[in-house]
């Protein structure tokens, strides 16, 4: 998933012009230029870095036999890419060649691997006529099939063209399976740490192909960003003094060329082994980012498996967890003019977010995150929509985040029913006996009441209760049968009842009432089109009595810690 603002726009054929190179002579720099279609191709500039960067080293070894695919990018004075796709035969010493505007890996390498069968079975005419047709097939969409048939053989040439919208697979993208498999989880955050402070970064190896494919897919980790300083996926040995330059760069450096450098006065870089599986840094970037970003890409890093689109989608989440909330930097200012405030931006932001962000944002920002914004920028000027990958994952977490709140808020008040539904049963049966008590001295005559009353003057009673009245009704019963008059109201003691007709005080009752209030546990509900912080899903304290509402970053036990 490569930046559109990278690709031109001034494209007429699927490939610019095929090469076939052969090895560097003695004293040269550069491979030679054995064969070339469209011959009336010109441009002679281009041709010689064709040359330089199709043979970067002298690539015969007698520990590589392999045929090796690996790829270039020329970059013109309008910052717009060019992609050299190669593939290099040992047997022969040569390299074949196509230099194209598209960005089909796959596509460009079946259709190599197919001009070589040609070359090697067939004519020269075998393979203009290939080449021909490839040339003037009409440019295909996104999503269709690339067809033709071949003049050497009974079978048809097919190959699907990628939709560079759509996130990488390893299933299905050359470069990020290489890469995946090339570096371990702890590397990947490093480099990603690496990448997001726009280090200089370079990676070496035997293999070509290895090579180019970490690159590329290295800078696949900023998406839906890109890297905008120097980017050589295979660095040849007549530029080696590239890796001097004080600016950021993501090269790939074939090791037999880093082994002849002199790395002397380089300064501080980030080197990456592919073949020793080591990574070296002056840097400690891992520690500056905020925890809650590598707490996510380690338990995520940790469970990937499928061979889908998840490896790429969990550095494109983690970007959306950095910069997702891009939007509330946008001010409108009072002639109307619309600009991106970077303090603003900072300032919306979690406090533990503020100082990694504030270092990106400096008085020289990171390159990749301007340009980003400018181009957001622009479109939001023209009044259109925005819908890729990053921004349909904004969505995304966002409705996460918003379910987990009412999630959470359901959560507080079923745990606080459960908290106070003793207390509430309680006092409503301390009222519901006050009402039995009542509705039983009513039945009393006024015998009774006075002979209460006197034992209570006495000192002689215990407190009242219904069993208590129970009880002096039955000794009565049985020591007192003659009649006696009933006092007058005036003269019945009433200082001692209980008055039920007044509620009975009870603070948990008071409490429950108080809850029942929505606004105690009710949690405001993120509105439409405005980012809410991502981390509410990833980071909601689990309720202790119940289970966590969502499972979107698995546990991270057994994860050691960085060093």
């Amino acid at each position: 998933m490569t930046s559109s603002s990278r690709f031109r726009e001034d494209v007429a054929t699927i490939f610019d012009v095929f090469c076939e190179i052969g090895s560097i002579l003695p004293g040269e720099k550069s491979g030679q230029l054995l064969t070339r279609y469209p011959e009336d191709y010109n441009d002679e500039s281009i041709l010689r870095s064709i040359q330089q960067f199709a043979f970067p080293c002298n690539m015969r070894s007698g520990e590589n036999e392999a045929v090796q695919l690996f790829s270039f990018v020329l970059t013109d004075s309008a910052s717009k890419y060019s992609f050299g796709f190669c593939r290099y035969t040992p047997r022969n010493d040569t390299c074949i060649c196509l230099l194209s505007a598209f960005f089909w890996p796959n596509v460009f390498y079946k259709a190599l691997n197919e001009i070589s069968m040609v070359m090697n079975a067939g004519s020269q005419s075998d393979m203009d006529t290939i080449l021909t047709r490839i040339y003037h097939t009409d440019i295909p969409n996104a999503g269709d099939v690339l067809r033709f048939s071949l003049p050497t053989s009974n079978h048809r040439f097919e190959a699907k063209i990628p939709d560079l919208t759509k996130l990488p697979t390893l299933r299905e993208d050359k470069y990020m399976l290489e890469f995946y498999n090339a570096v371990s989880a702890r590397q990947l955050i490093a480099i990603y740490s690496s990448m997001l402070k726009e280090r200089r970064i370079i990676f070496t190896g035997k293999k070509l192909s290895q090579l180019s494919s970490c690159i590329h897919a290295c800078s696949m980790l900023l998406t839906p960003m890109s890297w905008q300083s120097v980017f050589i996926p295979v660095l040849p040995a007549s530029l080696d003094e590239m890796v001097m330059a004080p600016m950021p760069y993501l090269i790939g450096v074939p090791k037999q060329v880093l082994e002849n450098s002199k790395l002397k006065d380089v300064g501080d870089i980030v080197i990456v082994d592919v073949d020793e599986k080591t990574l070296e840094s002056p840097f400690d970037d891992v520690a500056s980012m905020p925890n809650e970003v590598v707490s996510f890409l380690k338990s995520q890093l940790k469970s990937t498996t499928d061979m889908n689109d998840s490896f790429a989608r969990i550095f494109l989440r983690a970007n959306v967890i950095l910069f997702g909330d891009y939007r509330s930097g946008f001010v409108r200012s009072e002639n109307g003019d619309t600009h991106w405030d970077k303090d603003k931006f900072v300032e919306n932001q979690k406090s533990s977010f503020q100082q990694f962000l504030s270092s990106l944002l400096g008085a020289d920002g990171v390159q990749y995150l301007e340009r980003f914004i400018h181009d957001r920028l622009d479109i939001l000027k023209q009044g259109a929509a925005v819908c890729d990958e990053f921004e349909l994952e904004i969505e995304h977490m966002d409705l996460k985040s918003r379910q987990n709140v009412n999630s959470e808020a359901l959560q507080q008040a079923m745990q606080s029913v459960r908290d106070n539904a003793s207390d509430v049963i309680g006092a409503l049966k301390d009222k519901v006996s006050g009402i039995q008590l009542a509705n039983k001295l009513n039945k009393l005559t006024p015998k009774e009441i006075r002979k209460a009353a006197s034992k209570k003057k006495n000192g002689n009673v215990n407190p009242m209760s219904f069993d208590n009245v129970q009880w002096e009704r039955m000794r009565s019963d049985e020591s007192d049968t003659s009649p006696i008059d009933a006092p007058k109201s005036s003269e019945v003691p009433t200082a001692n009842l209980i008055d039920f007709d007044s509620p009975v005080p009870n603070t948990s009752v008071n409490k429950w009432n108080e809850f029942l209030k929505p606004t105690n546990f009710q949690q405001p509900i993120p509105q439409p089109n405005v980012f809410t912080d991502p981390f509410s899903l990833l980071e909601t304290p689990p309720n202790p009595s119940q289970p966590a509402s969502s499972s979107f970053v698995p546990a991270q036990n057994g994860w050691e810690k960085f060093e």
